[in-house]
């Protein structure tokens, strides 16, 4: 990679192919899945169903989720959808409606109405040290006759337990908005990894959730599992879906690195806008991060569509781009970051104009010792898409033999952006 203006900044960079696990489900699978999963559940004629939704980017979700509402509707039941996402959206009826709106989840792709509020009743209670702890969920899911939610299932990003990420956190901190995420969160780590899954029980228990819909991602971000799970399952079930997803997941091609540019953050990414299982920072108010990967600075450039402005993550960064900074809506960041208990990933880092400016700070503040021949510097596009990435030299020598490493130059912009890289971009 060549610099027009200073060559000390950049290395030789090299784009790297890495194999991912590959495992897509064909349209006519997916649809046959949730149909069959489907027909196999207790429904009463005319059973009123509420349908919770995340705020995730999942390959496929408006057919998943326009598929489960056809699937009911021919059981005979009543449908409506309603935004299963804690405090996302700026924990505004509102704006929840406009971030599913940006995953291409409205009334009319779902073929049934979206019903979005704040607004909670406490359906359970259960004890947290001599107290009392209660179990809210969405307004109008309690009012209905059965509730499925439909999640991705996959590693946590600030904990390791038996059920991380899917269909038992989202029963409590996403149906139970943003009074359960308050909740949640105030016991941190430990209240997550224990408390969610005790919390989703008692909800099960109250006989107001009729299933989950699990939802696992291959190493291309592509739908690769796709299961109607009834409601008394869910807790056995998931750890065993969880183990699936960890091993599909794909990771940087070394653990020790320079730095790390990343194009693009967001809601629809992570949950944390860049995977802290892939960047190794957490930040949260009890636990900074995971052993692996080591990142020196990480830099990231701007922020993508759907998340709405909700720049959280942004935190874990050390240096940023101005046109993400600009794209940043303050209140739904704070409010999000505030209800996870880390304030520090909606902290904004050190702002550049430009990549040259970035690499400039890097260069000469943040390098360290370290020649810039032997720099270990990956870029990628976001922490979702790792299977094509643009490292050095110093990466390109350690990487995994499975991977393939073609020399690229890459050039800058007139405003001194990066340009295009064939076969990466």
């Amino acid at each position: 990679m060549s610099h027009s203006h200073d060559d000390r900044l950049l290395p030789q960079m090299y784009l790297l192919e890495q194999p991912v696990a590959r495992a897509a489900l064909a349209t006519t699978d997916i649809v046959d899945r949730i149909a069959t999963g489907v027909a196999d559940l207790e429904i009463a004629p005319g059973a009123r169903i509420a349908l919770g939704i995340g705020s995730r980017g999942i390959d496929q979700i408006v057919l998943v989720t326009r598929t489960i509402v056809a699937a009911l509707r021919a059981r005979g039941a009543q449908v409506f959808a309603f935004p299963a996402m804690g405090s996302h959206g700026g924990a505004t009826g509102p704006g929840q409606l406009k971030v599913l709106a940006s995953l291409g989840i409205t009334d009319e792709t779902l073929g049934c109405e979206i019903r979005s509020s704040m607004e909670t009743r406490i359906v359970a209670r259960i004890a947290v040290d001599h107290t009392d702890l209660p179990i809210h969920l969405d307004a109008h899911a309690a009012a209905a006759d059965g509730v499925i939610v439909v999640n991705r299932i996959k590693p946590h990003t600030h904990f390791r337990g038996p059920t991380e990420s899917g269909l038992t956190k989202m029963l409590v901190i996403g149906a139970g908005k943003h009074e359960q995420a308050l909740a949640m969160h105030a016991h941190g780590v430990t209240g997550l990894r224990d408390l969610v899954p005790v919390s989703a029980q008692a909800l099960v228990d109250t006989g107001r959730v009729l299933a989950g819909v699990a939802l696992i991602e291959d190493g291309e971000h592509r739908l690769s599992h796709v299961e109607v799970i009834p409601a008394g399952q869910i807790r056995t079930r998931e750890p065993d879906l969880l183990r699936q997803a960890r091993s599909l997941m794909p990771r940087l091609p070394v653990d020790d690195i320079d730095l790390l540019v990343v194009d693009r953050i967001g809601k629809d990414i992570s949950g944390t806008g860049m995977d802290t299982n892939v960047v190794g920072r957490v930040r949260a108010l009890d636990f900074a991060g995971f052993e692996r990967p080591r990142i020196r600075v990480v830099y990231a450039r701007g922020l993508t569509h759907a998340t709405a402005g909700n720049a959280i993550g942004v935190g874990l960064a050390d240096l940023v781009h101005q046109r993400l900074v600009e794209a940043i809506d303050p209140v739904s960041t704070a409010v999000n970051a505030m209800t996870g208990g880390s304030p520090q990933t909606a902290a904004v880092p050190i702002t550049a104009t430009s990549d040259a400016e970035a690499l400039s700070h890097f260069d000469r503040y943040l390098r360290g010792a370290r020649p810039t021949s032997e720099v270990r510097l990956i870029r990628c596009r976001d922490t979702l898409s790792l299977q094509r990435l643009l490292v050095s030299r110093a990466v390109a020598e350690v990487a995994p033999a499975d991977s393939t490493c073609t020399p690229v130059d890459l050039r800058w912009t007139a405003d001194q952006d990066f340009g295009s890289v064939r076969g990466y971009d």
